[in-house]
C-alpha cells in the first residue's frame, strides 16, 4: 500500500526512472506494472533486483520486521535506499543499519517525510529564533476513527499460498501457518509491526527532534493504553499514551485509533506557543506577565490590599507610547496541493546524484525509532524504559 504511493511521486520527479520491483504477492507486483509500465523487472526474490547493475537506488517498502535486512544487503549490494518508517524494529537492528550505511558509503534516508515539509521548516526557524523563550513541555497527539484507520485493511480475495510467498514474507518472525489477515493487518502484530508507536508517534517524534534541532533518544518513557476497540485478534494496542523525559524538555504524546482528532504538535514556552496542525503552523507569543494585582491581595484587610494594589498599578501600568508585547497568533499555512513527500523525495534523490548526507540518515531515524521502542517495551513490560546509551540497551 504505502509502496504503491511511494512509487508514483518518485516517478514524478524529473529523472528518475523504476526498472524493476521485488514484490512477494502478485497482486502487488501487477500494480507495479501499472504504475511504472509493463517493461519493469519483477521478481519474488529482492536479491536478483538488488543485482542489477541498472538500479542505483531502492525504496525500502515492507513490514517493519523486514526493514533491518533489506537496507544491510542493498547497502552491502551498492545502492542507496530510501527505507520506510520506523527504521528499524529493534534498538539492535538500528545500529546495525547505521554502520552498514557508514561501512559501505551510501545514502540512506528514512521516510518520514514531514522533515522535508515547507511547515516543519517554518516551525524550525520561530524555534531557532528564540521567540518561545524556555521551552517547559511538548504535548503531541491525534487520533483516528475508523476500522481503516485501525489498520484493518481488505484481504484481497485472491491472497494465498499460492499468489504469495509466505514462508520468505514470515522472514524472522515466528513461523505459523498461512494468515490473510496477518499479512494485511500487520501493523497490528508485533511479530511485524511496532504498533502505533511505529506508525504513528515516529511522525510526529521526528518532528519534535527536527524543530527543536535535536538528535537524540529520550532519556526515560512511560508508557500506558491497551485496545480500546478493535477486538479483533491483534496483540498491538489501538490507544496508547507516553511520557518522555528528553534533555531539554518533558513530551506527552497520545494516539487514539478510537476517536479521531487532528494531529498536532505544541512547543510550549515561556515566551509563546508554537503549534504545528494540519497544513500550517501558528505562533502565539506570550510575555509571562501579571494582568492584575492578582487574588493575593483578597488574603489582605482592606488597608494592606489597597496599598498592594496601588503599587502594583504604579509600577505596572502601561506608560504613555508604551505597547502590549503580545500581538496575537500568527499563522503560517503550506501552499494549495502542497507534498512534502514529494520534497522529501527530492532531498534523497538529490543526495543520491551529489553524495550529501540525506536529511534524514540512518542516526537521525535511529534515535526517533528508538522513542517507539522505548514507549513499547515500557507499555509491554508494564514498567519504565530507560535508554542506556553506553551499553547501547533498553532497561527496565
Amino acid at each position: 500500500m504505502q509502496g504503491s504511493g511511494l512509487l508514483r511521486t518518485a516517478l514524478s520527479l524529473p529523472g528518475v526512472q523504476c526498472v524493476g520491483a521485488a514484490e512477494l504477492y502478485d497482486g502487488r507486483a501487477a500494480l507495479a506494472k501499472e504504475i511504472a509500465g509493463d517493461n519493469i523487472f519483477t521478481t519474488r526474490d529482492y536479491r536478483e533486483l538488488i543485482a542489477r547493475k541498472d538500479v542505483d537506488a531502492v525504496i525500502v517498502a515492507t513490514p517493519d520486521h523486514w526493514h533491518a535486512k533489506l537496507v544491510e544487503d542493498c547497502c552491502a549490494a551498492g545502492k542507496d535506499v530510501y527505507c520506510e518508517k520506523p527504521m528499524s524494529k529493534s534498538a539492535g537492528q538500528g545500529l546495525r543499519m547505521i554502520a552498514s550505511e557508514t561501512q559501505h558509503k551510501r545514502i540512506v534516508q528514512i521516510g518520514s517525510q514531514g522533515q522535508s515539509s515547507v511547515t516543519y521548516a517554518k516551525a524550525r526557524e520561530i524555534f531557532a529564533s528564540g521567540a518561545l523563550g524556555k521551552v517547559s513541555l511538548v504535548e503531541a497527539s491525534m487520533g483516528r476513527n475508523s476500522p481503516d484507520g485501525a489498520w484493518v485493511y481488505m484481504i484481497p480475495p485472491d491472497l494465498s499460498p499460492q499468489t504469495l510467498d509466505w514462508n520468505t514474507w514470515l522472514g524472522t518472525a515466528p513461523k505459523r501457518s498461512f494468515d490473510g489477515a496477518r499479512w494485511a493487518r500487520w501493523r497490528c502484530f508485533k511479530d511485524y509491526g511496532t504498533g502505533v508507536a511505529g506508525d504513528l508517534y515516529v511522525h510526529m517524534i521526528t518532528g519534535i527532534h527536527f524543530i527543536s534541532g535535536m538528535n537524540e533518544a529520550p532519556q526515560r518513557a512511560t508508557a500506558v493504553g491497551g485496545i480500546v476497540r478493535f477486538h479483533d485478534g491483534r496483540d498491538a494496542a489501538d490507544t496508547l499514551l507516553t511520557v518522555y523525559e528528553y534533555s531539554k524538555f518533558p513530551v506527552y504524546m497520545r494516539v487514539t485509533q478510537a476517536s479521531r482528532s487532528e494531529q498536532a504538535i505544541r512547543f510550549m514556552g515561556t515566551g509563546g506557543v508554537l503549534e504545528v496542525a494540519g497544513d500550517g503552523v501558528s505562533f502565539t507569543p506570550q510575555d509571562g506577565k501579571d494582568r492584575g494585582p492578582g487574588s493575593f491581595g483578597r488574603a489582605m484587610p482592606r488597608e494592606i490590599r489597597g496599598a498592594y494594589e496601588r503599587e502594583w498599578y504604579e509600577k505596572n501600568r502601561p506608560k504613555p507610547g508604551e505597547f502590549e508585547t503580545t500581538s496575537g497568533t500568527k499563522r503560517y499555512v503550506s501552499p494549495p496541493n502542497y507534498s512534502a513527500l514529494r520534497d522529501h523525495f527530492h532531498h534523497f534523490f538529490h543526495s543520491v546524484r551529489t553524495r550529501r548526507t540525506a536529511i534524514q540518515n540512518t542516526t537521525f531515524g535511529h534515535h526517533a525509532a528508538l522513542a517507539c521502542h522505548l514507549a513499547n517495551h515500557s507499555y509491554f513490560n508494564k514498567t519504565v524504559a530507560s535508554w542506556d546509551a553506553k551499553a547501547k540497551k533498553i532497561r527496565g
